[in-house]
């Protein structure tokens, strides 16, 4: 017999949850699933279909905002490369003294850049490059050229803002995700105590016809690996062998007892069956037995046909 096995996806349990109630507006007669059930499926079903749809809402804000987000990460990243490349050739020509380096919060003996491929990063070492430039032209220095603070500092200040809204985006998606994960196990719940319902109703059907008359009710089976499939003849009764054989035992008394025989064909047959039953008796005696019998059978015969000669 298959085995019932849970929806394993969201999308496969609002279906099952779907089939029921469809089934259960269609049903005529006595209720399959009780009408307590049934509401508490609707609900269900609501509550359930929303929270995904506002997952997936989130989901793809998330992932549309995402492809934004790292075009702005990219130029932010590239014009502060460059404005750390122009500080370093402007220490090496002597324009600025290689102390200044400390403002921006960067090893003076080395012209390394930063490594710019996480958000976090970028996010302190840009923070670090614009204060430090506004305290050294504060104190008296030039400023830099090609590209200028200012226009870093645009690029900057739209990656923060775009980092931001994707930070909220995946707070949003993280918080569905995790109350749909919860509902989950309410739902299955529910699922199974519809099943059992509609399982009980259509127990006395037999097997085929029991299952497939579950699956129209959402009820999902497996079979097992090599296990054969219910066919509709499976539901066909088959007579059992030692009824088969009583009944043919039966059949072969009725037309093998001679008593029987006897009695249907009448008076006619008395005496074939005296004869029958005394050939069957000669049959079980010992041989000598036997031969006298049959020697006084002989003689009692003659005595008989002398008898009749003589009052003849």
């Amino acid at each position: 017999m298959p085995y019932r096995r849970l929806p394993n996806t969201d999308q496969a349990r609002l279906r099952t949850l779907r089939a029921i109630l469809e089934a259960s507006s269609k049903q005529n007669g006595d209720s399959v699933v009780s009408y307590k059930s049934q509401l508490e499926a609707k609900t269900c079903l609501q509550n359930f279909e929303q929270l995904i749809f506002l997952y997936q809402q989130m989901y793809e804000s998330q992932i549309t905002s995402n492809k934004n987000f790292q075009n702005v990460f990219q130029n932010a990243r590239l014009y502060l490369s460059h404005f750390i490349q122009v500080l370093n050739m402007s220490i090496i020509r002597g324009e600025i003294k290689p102390e200044m380096k400390q403002l921006y919060h960067l090893p003076k003996d080395t012209t390394a850049i930063p490594d710019f491929s996480s958000a976090d990063v970028l996010v302190k070492v840009g923070m670090n490059i614009v204060e430090g430039e506004a305290e050294r032209i504060r104190l008296g220095g030039t400023p830099l050229y090609n590209p200028t603070i200012a226009k870093v500092k645009v690029y900057y200040d739209l990656f923060k803002e775009h980092r931001l809204n994707q930070l909220s985006l995946q707070r949003n998606t993280q918080r569905y995700a995790t109350q749909v994960n919860a509902m989950r196990a309410s739902v299955d719940d529910l699922i199974v105590k519809l099943w059992d319902q509609v399982e009980f109703h259509f127990f006395p059907l037999p097997p085929f016809q029991r299952i497939e008359s579950c699956k129209a009710w959402g009820v999902i089976y497996y079979y097992r690996k090599g296990e054969a499939q219910l066919t509709p003849e499976d539901d066909i009764s088959k007579p059992h062998a030692d009824d088969f054989s009583r009944s043919n035992s039966k059949g072969r008394k009725v037309q093998d007892d001679p008593i029987n025989k006897a009695e249907l064909s009448g008076s006619n047959h008395e005496n074939v069956l005296f004869e029958e039953q005394t050939q069957n008796e000669l049959h079980h005696l010992p041989t000598k037995m036997t031969s006298k019998a049959h020697r006084k059978n002989k003689d009692v015969s003659a005595q008989q046909s002398l008898l009749s000669l003589c009052f003849q």
